[in-house]
């Protein structure tokens, strides 16, 4: 244990000093890469609503321009990366509902020696709930405003030449503004831990280890979720174009939250029930598993496939047993052109303060061309269906866009 509080301690010291690196960093390599994206796209129900709000359509056309930049700084011992995307959405018939998103993100990596390597980064992230959601889990939440605040460490220790041992730390705050304050979503503060221990078994990089995760996540409208997940994976590449990873293991979630009870006051008279929150306790547990396998056929196609079962929490500070099967596939069908497929299913079996089941399904299907060595276009067709129990409730919807991107080439690169 006192080597552990070492392992931690050392990553703490060694980033503090980071930002001299920088300087280091940025006088050797470092480079600058700028892209936009124009995109134009019918959503047929926007907002993934059963009847619009009074003034407002349920379908639309949208229009979107995101501009990326990336800046990325590297000698032999340190890497420096920024990343940031701004979005902004002008809607033809709801116009109320334009938006400007952000996503900005920093890291910076040292390697101190061959077996000792260390991390720090930063996230800023506005945007709105409702498709972050729906990525993330299937479960469809109201479309509101967000703000995320995150901030990670994260080390990695070479015992010897089979054995690493991989630590991280990250703190995550969520901040949902409402008008008024009562119709928000509660904010959440959000602390996190891992330390895996991993084997390399030969050469080809097959490897063995066991994940050790703990979880806490505390909502502004007092509900605690107490996460404790163990997980043994196993990872195996059978052959240059095969490789597959499999993960299973047990998760134990605690929860503290207030529930409404009646209770019976005396006064004011005459004597009578009233509504109140009484704190209660809940615990709950379950098998999580992963399985990941990708396979190139040939180099014209490729596929994906993935599953797996999670605890999962949604922005309502309410707990999921989340289960999840994707796959994709990808086929050239020249060099400059390319057809891409996907699938997606999502169960969602509430396990707190309730028993709601939502059960979600996403189809894509997409097209993309190089116009130019820097000019892309892609057309893409997407159908969503979701059902939800308690109470029953069906919604779909389907969307269409073409995407024009235009990448420049890396500025001030040293090569």
């Amino acid at each position: 244990m006192p080597k552990l509080k070492l392992f931690f301690l050392c990553i703490l010291y060694m980033n503090c000093l980071l930002p001299v690196s920088v300087v280091k960093t940025f006088a050797d390599d470092w480079s600058f890469s700028p892209s936009a994206t124009l995109t134009q796209t019918y959503d047929s129900n926007f907002r993934f609503v059963s009847t619009p709000t009074p003034g407002t359509t349920k379908g639309d056309a949208i229009t979107s321009f995101n501009p990326v930049v990336s800046v990325t700084g590297q000698t032999e011992q340190t890497t420096f990366q920024f990343d940031t995307t701004t979005s902004g959405q002008a809607y033809l018939e709801n116009p109320k509902y334009d938006t400007v998103t952000t996503n900005t993100t920093a890291s910076l990596t040292e390697n101190w020696s061959p077996i000792f390597s260390s991390s720090v980064n930063f996230g800023l992230v506005h945007d709105y709930t409702l498709e972050n959601s729906l990525l993330a889990s299937g479960i469809i939440t109201p479309y509101q405003e967000h703000y995320l605040f995150n901030f990670g460490l994260g080390g990695q220790y070479a015992l010897n030449e089979s054995w690493n041992l991989i630590a991280s730390g990250q703190y995550a705050k969520n901040i949902y503004p409402g008008s008024p304050p009562s119709e928000a979503l509660p904010g959440s503060d959000v602390y996190q831990g891992t330390l895996t221990p991993a084997w390399t078994i030969n050469a080809r990089g097959d490897n063995i280890g066991l994940s050790n995760n703990f979880a806490y996540s505390a909502y502004a409208n007092e509900t605690t979720i107490k996460t404790i997940t163990e997980t043994l994976f196993f990872q195996k590449f059978l052959t240059e174009s095969l490789n597959v990873k499999l993960s299973c293991g047990y998760y134990f979630a605690m929860l503290d939250f207030l529930a409404p009870a009646r209770e019976f006051v005396i006064f004011p008279l005459p004597p009578h029930f009233v509504i109140v929150n009484l704190p209660e306790t809940g615990t709950n547990g379950g098998f999580v598993f992963g399985v990941d396998l990708k396979k190139d056929w040939s180099e014209k196609l490729s596929t994906t496939f993935s599953a797996g079962n999670q605890q999962y929490n949604d922005v309502d500070a309410r707990s999921f047993d989340s289960t999840f099967i994707n796959g994709s596939a990808a086929y050239k069908l020249s060099e400059l052109t390319t057809f891409n497929f996907g699938a997606r299913y999502n169960t969602n079996a509430q396990i707190s303060q309730g028993n709601l089941t939502i059960d979600y399904y996403t189809v894509t299907a997409s097209i993309e061309k190089n116009l130019t060595e820097r000019l892309l276009v892609r057309l893409t067709g997407e159908y969503d269906y979701e059902t939800q129990s308690s109470p029953s409730l069906n919604l779909d919807r389907y969307r269409t866009w073409i995407d024009l991107t235009y990448k420049w080439p890396r500025f001030l690169s040293s090569h």
